[in-house]
């Protein structure tokens, strides 16, 4: 599940691989510059559901449990609540362009967009403690001084509040993935050295099979916070709804027992118990 890719590269004529992953469109229409890097990302989306079918099948029901949830708050909708739901919609449009590229192993433009994802997740729920905060959020464009002090000053105890777990995971994402730091490219670039000298590479996609599940798993993790924060925040309306109940405990289910074969298929131990010294 990597790619030697350097820069794009021309594919060859008749590779069998093309053949297999590409529409017979994209094999005419794609410039041959770009080509091999769209065809290493499909090549690595394929293989990804097909190597961790668990993992692909833990987001799959996460992922029908927040359209289930979306059918149920938009049939005869709450008006006072509804906008703050629209930005749960974005939300999940970030989750789904986020583990599309996390699936194409495309690590950092996947920390990037599930950020954003987070950010409107933590808009929402400010909006839904105070119904007053939704006329000042769409009032931004007039009134930029009311949003930076209601959104964005002191995130932490001011838009985050009371979501601790995703102000930290956000705050992980934007060293590793939506700002310019080494943390967010360290992965990318690749030296080794031969009798030639020191070869450099940089890789557009591609990652270690083991740093790769282990972070996709962390991944849905918190995409399952986000999905408890709506389901907290809408809970007076989707507690009536069975199914949904039945679904977010098969989750669980299948949540834990994919944690237990993750420890034991890359043999993880715990961290060690820290050593305290005394003069």
């Amino acid at each position: 599940m990597s790619s030697e890719i350097i820069l794009p590269v021309p594919p060859a004529a008749g590779n069998p691989a093309e053949e297999e992953f590409l529409t017979r469109f994209e094999r005419e229409n794609l410039p041959s510059e770009y080509k091999e890097h769209y065809l290493a990302k499909r090549q690595n989306f394929h293989a990804s559901i097909q190597g961790f079918p668990e993992l692909w099948n833990l987001y799959v029901v996460l992922d029908k449990i927040i359209l289930r949830e979306f059918a149920d708050l938009t049939t005869r909708p709450d008006l006072k609540t509804l906008f703050p739901l629209f930005l749960y919609f974005e939300a999940h449009v970030k989750i789904r362009a986020s583990m599309e590229l996390a699936l194409s192993v495309c690590m950092p433009e996947a920390r990037s967009i599930l950020r954003d994802g987070i950010e409107f997740v933590a808009h929402a729920h400010h909006m839904l403690k105070d119904p007053e905060l939704q006329k000042t959020w769409l009032s931004k464009n007039d009134e930029a001084k009311a949003f930076a002090a209601a959104f964005e000053k002191n995130k932490k105890t001011g838009l985050f509040d009371g979501l601790d777990a995703l102000h930290k995971k956000w705050s992980e994402l934007s060293e590793t993935g939506a700002h310019a730091t080494i943390n967010a490219v360290s992965q990318r670039y690749v030296q080794s050295q031969d009798q030639q000298g020191i070869n450099f590479r940089w890789n557009y996609c591609g990652l270690d099979s083991q740093v790769w599940a282990l972070e996709i798993f962390a991944m849905v993790l918190t995409f399952f916070e986000m999905e408890k924060t709506l389901s907290s925040d809408y809970e007076d309306r989707l507690k009536l709804d069975d199914t949904l109940l039945r679904m977010r405990q098969e989750f669980e289910v299948l949540k834990e027992t994919l944690r237990r074969k993750l420890i034991q298929r890359f043999n993880l131990k715990p961290p060690a118990s820290p050593r305290i010294v005394t003069p």
